[in-house]
């Protein structure tokens, strides 16, 4: 069966040791990465749900908390620690705002209680929607500087081979919100969700080939995310992709805000086709984009697009659009106009809760963040890798250094593991010597 599931779980770092051969990585020494705990038949090529319990609850006795983002459930008695499985978004979509924060809110006061504890967090396959979290959370602790340094570190960590990680665009893109939104927080500088209308979407470049004579028959898809509220949709008024340009007009200007996602779908002459989606937040439009915003080919999900022969490779997304005359991403909540103020309301109970966050959180200090992730100093391996990154556009670069990185990182990893299982031991040891004193005492 471990064939079977080392073909699903691809190329993931997997914990093979101790008799145990798991979808399962610490990414760092309190960070753990792993893929969803399958039950029944779905144990045969995903992590047996009864092998990753017992596993965490030997390892780290009840001193952990494992993050479900899958939507799904399962037996959460069977896990020692605490199990939070109300945190989730759909697979390959980025999430809300306000969930990334709340999130590494939770995740930063549990490993700040005690330096036993450990987080494990999954989705599905354990890559995608974990390491969006994780990379948010690592910013969160102020060990990086920059999303590009996060993605690579996560990629490095996580998957054997580079150039894996988190690669769906939306996913990606909203790291980089939350870095902006938390970065500017602490500066004071808040952005803020605006009210738009949308006028008209164009596609730009050859027609997307989803049909035997080369073209296809576009429609899309208008939705909020918080909620999955569809907006609007264009399917019944669906045209013919004709030449280089294509427009996808609508009866009226569709008003959005905060969170949203725009899925395009080919409509076949026997079945609905996906084609892309793309997804934005109102709350980073500026003056800057000049009332249209813009999508090429990589900015789009999924990440496999890039390799799509049926796209041209200059093929983009024009969103044209309508923004207040009066109101920006700089105007707060009470500041707003009487137009836009009734529209702002649900985003605005979101974004308070983000703005709490913010003011609540102080960037730790190295000492702190060293703690946070690696307990102490002799395991972080962040400058090591991060100079790794810097070496692969010089003439020193090697390969086997990141090989060799790794090699070091899992000896430590074994022997912090031995070392925790000892003093595990010594503990239930004295525990067990002074129950024996006290039945001493109660027989004389």
């Amino acid at each position: 069966m471990n064939y079977i599931r080392e073909k699903v779980s691809g190329k993931k770092k997997r914990f093979i040791k101790e008799g145990y051969n798991l979808d399962l990585t610490y990414v760092t020494k309190r960070i753990i990465a792993m893929s969803y705990p399958g039950e029944g038949l779905e144990g045969l090529y995903r992590n047996p749900i009864d092998q990753v319990a017992t596993y965490l609850n030997t390892q780290h006795n009840r001193d952990y908390m494992v993050f479900n983002l899958s939507g799904r459930k399962y037996d959460r008695s069977k896990f020692g620690g605490e199990v939070q499985d109300d945190w989730q978004w759909k697979d390959h979509h980025s999430p809300s705002l306000d969930l990334l924060f709340e999130i590494c809110d939770l995740i930063h006061g549990y490993l700040k209680g005690d330096k036993v504890n450990v987080v494990v967090i999954h989705c599905l396959a354990g890559k995608g929607r974990t390491g969006t979290i994780i990379c948010c959370y690592l910013l969160y602790t102020g060990k990086f500087q920059s999303v590009a340094d996060v993605l690579y570190y996560y990629g490095t960590q996580r998957f054997e081979v580079e150039g894996l990680g988190v690669n769906q665009p939306c996913q990606m893109k909203y790291i980089e919100y939350f870095y902006k939104l938390l970065t500017m927080g602490i500066k004071g500088q808040i952005v803020y969700p605006t009210f738009i209308n949308i006028k008209r979407i164009t596609f730009q470049g050859k027609a997307p080939a989803f049909s035997m004579n080369g073209t296809c028959k576009p429609y899309m898809q208008i939705i909020q995310v918080k909620g999955d509220k569809e907006i609007y949709s264009t399917q019944k008024d669906a045209k013919k992709y004709k030449g280089v340009s294509h427009d996808l007009l609508f009866g009226k200007v569709i008003p959005i805000c905060g969170d949203i996602l725009i899925k395009v779908f080919n409509d076949g002459m026997l079945k609905n086709q996906k084609m892309f989606r793309l997804a934005f937040n109102t709350a980073f439009i500026d003056e800057t984009a000049q009332n249209t915003l813009q999508f090429s080919l990589k900015d789009l999900d999924p990440s496999q697009l890039l390799k799509d022969d049926r796209f041209d490779k200059n093929f983009q997304v024009v969103i044209q659009i309508e923004p207040c005359i009066k109101c920006n991403n700089k105007t707060e909540f009470n500041q707003l106009c009487n137009f836009c103020k009734p529209h702002l309301i649900n985003e605005e109970k979101q974004w308070n809760k983000i703005i709490g966050l913010i003011s609540q959180y102080k960037v730790p200090d190295d000492e702190l963040a060293t703690e946070l992730l690696f307990i102490n100093k002799s395991f972080d391996d962040v400058e090591e890798i991060m100079q790794f990154k810097r070496s692969e556009n010089s003439n020193d670069y090697d390969p086997k250094t990141l090989e060799n990185i790794n090699k070091r990182s899992r000896a430590k990893t074994i022997k912090f593991q031995q070392e925790q299982l000892q003093q595990q031991q010594q503990q239930i040891q004295q525990q067990e010597g002074q129950c024996f004193q006290e039945n001493d005492i109660q027989n004389q």
